[in-house]
């Protein structure tokens, strides 16, 4: 929990969750990266002030409030008000002991204290949600001048690695509210997918109801441009709706048959990526590729466009009834029960 040095939207209350590494007794590593809001409200303290940043870290909360410390709401929105329109009820805050922030009232562990706008140290390695180590850098030190605590209190923690893992679940529920967040801005986006192997945010795939030529790539360069997690976001796959965004065999059928390697993929160079992707040429720094696996519509083809294979409702209705007579294996979806909505 931290508050900029300014009497603005942008440094009202921020809600994140950053890693920490233990230092001593009572000081840690607050690892942020220079995306988050967090530091982004260190950074402008140390442009304004010449004290230390009043932080207070909350270790368990409820559900609602920790979704809206991970979720990317925009900079104008408090992390507070978004835990509270989840929950449908505000958050109710109580005053730190020893700095001016509020906190969950209801938070099991609370420690107060400031973060130092010289001090660094090494933080790392850690074996992080990617399945990789981190390398060593340098981050603020936190030192801690108060804690309390609920009576009893329960240690909420999770631990990472290579996905599927705890943490790639709890990142496929923010993926769902992720969606109407895209779909209030792009009503086109019929559903949006993060796969868990993709480490949670570096592939998406968005299936729409295309409307006209290039809508594929203004969804692409929306998306990346909309909330700021997204910038993570190192491959986009655009399908139309009647692929199911989530099955990886309807979107390979997609990519197989209605994309051109050429022309339907969107390279971008030297755009902000993670800073944990090794794989980039430069530390925070990489390209992005979209793919457009969309039927292709006049100006994006010249050529006749294939018409996918479908049978009548009075076929598939004959067939069902034999199948289930036969008493045939009916595991998943039969390709003949998949709609045939305008064909």
């Amino acid at each position: 929990m931290t508050r900029g040095p300014a009497n603005s939207r942008e440094d009202d209350f921020n809600l994140g969750i950053y890693r920490m590494q233990v230092l001593n007794k009572n000081q840690t590593l607050m690892r942020w990266l220079k995306h988050r809001g967090g530091a982004q409200h260190f950074h402008r303290w140390k442009q304004k002030k010449t004290e230390p940043l009043p932080v207070a870290v909350v270790l368990g909360a409820d559900p609602a409030t920790i979704l809206g410390a991970v979720t990317p709401v925009p900079d104008t929105l408090s992390e507070y008000q978004f835990a509270g329109l989840m929950r449908g009820m505000k958050t109710e805050l109580v005053d730190c002991k020893t700095i001016p922030l509020k906190v969950p009232a209801s938070a099991e562990i609370i420690l107060e204290g400031h973060i130092s706008l010289d001090d660094t140290r090494d933080e790392g390695p850690y074996g992080d949600h990617t399945g990789y180590y981190n390398s060593v850098e340098k981050f603020p030190v936190f030192t801690i001048s108060a804690i309390t605590m609920r009576r009893d209190p329960i240690y909420l923690s999770t631990y990472t690695g290579r996905p599927p893992d705890e943490p790639s679940i709890l990142g496929e529920a923010l993926n769902e509210i992720f969606i109407p967040l895209l779909q209030q801005q792009f009503p086109e986006i019929v559903d949006f997918w993060l796969p868990p192997e993709g480490c949670s945010y570096r592939i998406a795939v968005i299936s729409i109801k295309k409307g006209y030529a290039g809508h594929a790539k203004r969804v692409m360069m929306a998306t990346w441009s909309y909330l700021r997690q997204f910038m993570y976001t190192k491959f986009i796959i655009v399908v139309d709706d009647d692929i199911n965004c989530r099955d990886w065999k309807d979107v390979m059928w997609a990519m197989s048959t209605r994309m051109d390697p050429v022309r339907d993929s969107t390279m971008i160079e030297n755009t902000p990526i993670d800073y944990l992707d090794f794989a980039s040429p430069v530390s925070g720094l990489g390209g992005k590729i979209g793919l457009d696996a969309t039927n292709k519509f006049p100006g994006e083809s010249n050529r006749e466009w294939g018409r996918e294979i479908a049978m009548d409702q009075d076929i598939i209705d004959r067939v069902t009834e034999k199948w289930q007579k036969l008493n045939l294996p009916t595991s998943g979806t039969p390709i003949w029960k998949i709609r045939n909505d305008d064909q």
